[in-house]
């Protein structure tokens, strides 16, 4: 009987099998038969469309030769529009062009209205007219001016011979007149050369104060620019509380492709997202994003869009708390469209050896994405600039005897440089943060990231390894294994899962 069943069974399933590829196979005929008949009518429309525009082309074309013959009377903005309508024509360009040539004869005071080919005939004949008038007129004028040029030439030989009297006296004038000139031009060149020293001395005195006056307000302006920006960063700061917290969300996993090794995010090209940035996964109804356990980390490996990309999970997430949809993503170390600035300060011992691990933690600042805009070294020497565009201050310690400050006035002395650069720091609004806080957040972004535990560290508890299922030679804390493997390793705490 139960055999029976079975072959029921695995019948209805054959035959729910063959159904669903004979309804998919008809799925696929009826698109390709609708995508082919939707192309043909959008090619049928397109011909259509230029017939149309060939059509009107037309039109607008014999009514403008209509208008240039004199049929029609259009306004100059409707001829305009259909000059315009044939600008692809060449043969009507050339036609245009030849009408606007001969219709310049016409003159400006012919309005639009009358200038084509018929008004040029009688416009012609007008102009013939009024020459001919124009000349009768000048005729009678030349015959008058004729006349009267006789008459003013007797009255110029006249007033010739008495210009040539007033003349002679007016030379006479003009000898005594320069030598005169001449006796002044002595003396005013002379009293030149004494004010031409007196400007040259007036000259560099100005000189002298206007550089002055100058490199003044060039300080000023600076200290003003200065200033005004550290007006605005605290403005900034006092706006919104800035605390040394380093999370904030940035975006949100808009897809999780299966098997969960691939995400699609929300941040793309638009938002100056590069390949290799690496992003903290939280859950997606996580208020608090600085507390909250992180789910996974990921990093971008394909810019797809303006508000698009993939990024590869790095380690296994939890099979209990799996990536999903709406998970939201951070990174300390990347803003959009701007690049995220650190300055380090002081004597930085990571792994509590007595030898400063200052490039160390610049390599590591770098890999995460960010950028080292400024360094105070142990011995106080500054390399860069520290301004209100960086986030974060890193303060070490006080300057080791192997950073190369090897007396107590050296050391002291580095001690208040590394004072100063704090307070300015302070006063520029930019975070202090000790340096073991930054290391923790890169261990968490970055599984080549890690400080080994050692009593020089601050804060040992903050560094407790990360469990990750499946991962192969990974350590795991003993609490998440069961319950009677718990009980066989005892007081261990944790054994490395095979």
């Amino acid at each position: 009987m139960a055999a029976r069943d079975d072959s029921f069974i695995r019948g209805a399933m054959i035959t729910s099998l063959i159904f669903l590829v004979l309804s998919l196979a008809l799925s696929f005929m009826l698109y390709r038969w609708g995508s082919t008949s939707s192309i043909e009518a959008e090619r049928v429309k397109g011909q259509l469309t230029n017939l149309q525009n060939d059509l009107r082309t037309s039109n607008d074309r014999i009514t403008l030769m209509r208008a240039m013959m004199g049929q029609g009377a259009l306004s100059d903005a409707e001829f305009e529009t259909l000059r315009s309508s044939v600008g692809g024509d060449t043969d009507m360009q050339a036609i245009l062009a030849q009408f606007d040539t001969h219709m310049a004869v016409l003159g400006p005071e012919v309005d639009a209205q009358n200038r084509n080919y018929g008004a040029i005939p009688e416009y012609l004949l007008d102009a013939v007219r009024s020459r001919n008038e124009q000349y009768g007129a000048a005729r009678t004028e030349a015959l008058t001016v004729r006349s009267q040029s006789a008459a003013d030439v007797d009255n110029a030989r006249k007033a010739q011979a008495q210009a040539e009297q007033v003349r002679d006296t007016k030379i006479g004038e003009l000898e005594k007149a320069n030598a005169d000139f001449l006796s002044d031009r002595d003396k005013m060149k002379q009293m030149g050369e004494e004010t031409k020293d007196e400007l040259a001395k007036a000259n560099t005195t100005l000189a002298a104060v206007r550089k002055s006056a100058a490199d003044e307000k060039t300080t000023l302006t600076n200290r003003v620019s200065s200033l005004q920006g550290i007006v605005d960063t605290q403005l900034q700061e006092l706006n919104r509380i800035r605390t040394d917290r380093f999370e904030n969300v940035q975006g949100e996993i808009a897809y999780v492709i299966p098997p969960g090794e691939m995400v699609l995010i929300n941040l793309g090209s638009a938002d100056a997202l590069r390949v290799g940035v690496q992003f903290g996964v939280v859950d997606v109804n996580e208020l608090n994003v600085e507390q909250a356990e992180q789910k996974a980390q990921l990093q971008v490996t394909k810019i797809l869009g303006p508000h698009s990309a993939q990024a590869r999970v790095l380690g296994e997430p939890s099979y209990r708390d799996p990536l999903v949809k709406g998970d939201k993503i951070y990174s300390p170390f990347w803003a959009p469209g701007r690049e995220v600035k650190i300055a380090l300060a002081g004597d930085i011992d990571l792994d509590g050896d007595g030898i400063s691990d200052i490039d160390k933690l610049k390599a590591m600042i770098q890999m995460a994405g960010a950028k080292v805009a400024a360094t105070l070294s142990p011995a106080g020497k500054l390399d860069g600039t520290l301004d209100a565009s960086v986030r974060f201050l890193v303060i070490g310690d006080e300057p080791l005897p192997s950073s190369g400050v090897q007396t107590e006035e050296a050391r002291n002395r580095a001690a208040s440089e590394l004072g100063r650069f704090r307070s300015k720091a302070v006063e520029l609004g930019v975070s202090t943060i000790p340096a073991w806080k930054l290391v923790e957040y890169l261990k968490g972004i970055n599984d080549q990231v890690a400080t080994p535990l050692s009593a020089a560290n601050r804060r040992g508890s903050d560094f407790a390894p990360q469990p990750i299922l499946g991962g192969g030679n990974r350590s795991t804390e003993s609490s998440t294994l069961p319950e009677t493997y718990r009980n066989q390793v005892g007081g261990q705490g944790r054994r490395e899962i095979p």
